[in-house]
């Protein structure tokens, strides 16, 4: 297959050798199960530039998921090859060179049967004149509305599979800011091969979802956004759109359990006369008055008011904020518990009268409370949990039936800043003393906010941190806050996206391949640059000091010159510069790499400001 070198708007050509059938693991993506592939000439897809495939989505309604990978597979292959494809509404005659998406009559006389694709699996398959791309068609519950909302896409990840892998694109960040690479090419023809995937976690969730809007702040902790340097930012972009780049990194949940956070909400804002009527099912304050804004957890009036929700929910159709059609959520207001009744203080005490101890039994008994009583009413339905705050703890001694499913928001509280391999241990094992408790594997709330101006990676421990999780756990819901995710870190998060499809994956491959696509001639000296970042963080000599940071959103003012001393700044500052001297006539690289680096002037001034003083 002749490939050819061309540049095209923000897009990287990259000369890279045919695949051949028995090279499918492509060392920077997870790895696939290969099955024995059928004999027949290679399906040509694409032959000097002139489209052979039509393309045939068999479901005729297709998720907004799958038809934005869809979408995506017509425009990469055209920038790829010059090819139009063209989208058909009928099954093609055998004669006809296809790529055939979906389950139909024609994939299961091929012997792919959907139905027994385990939940977001996938196959790709060839046959003569065909490339099959069917994902599982298993059935999930019903969600209850736009948060209790989980889906099987296993057919959108076959394309976007069969994309990465055959067409060769890559999508680092949103295509808008330069983060798709793509192989141009004067053909595309698939060799016969029959293998298939499926994510190892089935919760792989970023917010927010939609992005962010120009100007945006770099760190939640900015006064104002700082502004990009001219050209990081191509003409006419005004957002930075998550929404339509997620799917392509196969960002999804089809785990049916999922949390309606610290609900109920806003119950000091009710009427007076709710207080007045539900007065004891709120906390008591010190002073003896009640906090309308947050419930008391050993009060029965508390217990019977989430049942009535579930069993409006449940038994009359209706609708309760914090249950949906498969659970019911036990997550309190956004702050420590801390009622002064006696029933909490006597909890309390036999906690061990520590402040997270006894606030961690309180809320554990409560929710065995729910778990009993849902368990007798709706044996069908769960309780979700979410152990946060000042009551993470896993108390061991409390026994629940086998309807308690958790969600840990409280494991590596922040990721970033405990990026450490010290620091992750006691939450590791902390997850699997919840999993003991569960009867299903625990999901994990987490936080991958921008900490800092400084240029930091942590992809290697994200990985390690998946690897030792995969068998207690099914997936996280990462919570960022600022645009500086996306770009300071965006090696980062994309690793860790693709961490929570498999964790198996060559982190130092993705790099390589990430700086050699995005960069250009300035490829080796970015790489060298992103080593540097990875090094500090997740190696750096404070690390031996093990400073966990259980919270607040700025990097600790006393931490910033001890990972970032003057000579790493120092360092930083020349491989920057030099990059930017190396690719100065390739404005493509130079546009991607402005837009990555973008708060790193913000960093030389506050490191020159910490080391004045």
């Amino acid at each position: 297959m002749k490939r050819v070198v061309a540049f095209m708007l923000l897009v990287a050509a990259t000369a890279l050798p045919a695949l051949a059938a028995e090279e499918l693991q492509t060392r920077d993506l997870p790895p696939v199960t290969r099955m024995e592939a059928p004999a027949h000439p290679p399906v040509e897809i694409v032959r000097d530039g002139q489209p052979r495939a039509l393309v045939y989505v068999a479901d005729t309604d297709p998720s907004p998921t799958l038809k934005r990978l869809v979408d995506e597979l017509v425009e990469v292959v055209r920038l790829s090859t010059g090819a139009a494809l063209k989208l058909v509404d009928q099954p093609p005659t055998a004669d006809r060179t296809a790529i055939v998406i979906g389950d139909c009559g024609e994939s299961r006389r091929a012997g792919i049967d959907a139905r027994q694709i385990p939940i977001e699996g996938f196959v790709v398959k060839t046959a003569p004149n065909r490339v099959y791309l069917v994902g599982s068609t298993k059935a999930l519950p019903p969600g209850s509305d736009r948060w209790a909302h989980w889906s099987n896409e296993g057919t959108a990840w076959a394309v976007a599979d069969f994309l990465e892998r055959l067409v060769g694109v890559r999508w680092y960040w949103p295509t808008d800011l330069g983060g798709r690479t793509i192989v141009a090419a004067d053909s595309l023809v698939v060799p016969p091969m029959h293998y298939r995937d499926q994510p190892v976690f089935r919760l792989r969730e970023f917010h927010p979802r939609f992005g962010w809007k120009l100007p945006a702040k770099a760190c939640s902790s900015d006064p104002e956004p700082i502004p990009f340097p001219p050209g990081a930012i191509p003409e006419g972009v005004e957002t930075v759109d998550m929404a339509t780049y997620l799917p392509l990194i196969r960002s999804g949940c089809s785990w049916p359990y999922k949390i309606k956070v610290h609900e109920p909400q806003n119950l000091g804002r009710r009427p007076k006369e709710f207080h007045e009527e539900h007065q004891e099912m709120f906390a008591v304050n010190k002073d003896g008055t009640r906090n309308f804004n947050f419930l008391c957890y050993s009060s029965p009036k508390t217990l019977d008011f989430l049942l009535d929700g579930c069993r409006r929910m449940w038994d009359e159709g209706g609708g309760a904020t914090w249950v949906t059609s498969t659970c019911v959520t036990v997550s309190p207001a956004d702050s420590p518990v801390g009622c002064h009744c006696p029933a909490c203080q006597k909890t309390f005490a036999e906690g061990g009268s520590m402040r997270i101890a006894g606030t961690s039994l309180i809320m554990s008994k409560f929710a065995k409370q729910m778990c009993e009583a849902v368990k007798q009413r709706w044996p069908d339905k769960k309780v979700i949990y979410l152990p946060y705050w000042n009551y993470d703890e896993c108390r061991k001694e409390v026994q629940y039936p086998n309807n308690l499913v958790v969600m840990s928001a409280m494991t590596t509280y922040p990721m970033p800043l405990n990026a450490q391999r010290g620091n992750f241990e006691e939450a590791i094992q902390r997850l699997r003393d919840f999993r003991a408790q569960a009867c299903v594997p625990v999901t994990i709330w987490d936080y991958c906010v921008a900490w800092t101006h400084g240029p930091y990676q942590y992809p290697h421990l994200l990985r390690d941190y998946y690897q030792e999780i995969k068998d207690i756990s099914a997936g996280a819901f990462l919570n960022g806050m600022s645009l500086g995710e996306w770009t300071n870190t965006a090696p980062t998060m994309y690793v860790w996206m693709r961490v929570l499809w498999n964790p198996d994956l060559d982190v130092d491959a993705v790099l390589d391949d990430m700086c050699q696509r995005l960069y250009g001639k300035a490829g080796g000296t970015v790489r060298e640059l992103m080593k540097l970042e990875c090094d500090v963080w997740e190696k750096g000599e404070w690390t031996e000091d093990r400073i966990k940071q259980p919270g607040g959103w700025p990097i600790p003012r006393r931490l910033f010159p001890v990972v970032f001393t003057p000579e790493v700044v120092e360092r930083m500052e020349s491989l920057r510069n030099k990059a930017l001297a190396e690719m100065a006539d390739e404005p493509i690289a130079r546009q991607r790499f402005l837009y990555w680096t973008w708060t790193f002037d913000a960093f030389l001034d506050e490191a020159k400001a910490i080391k004045q003083n």
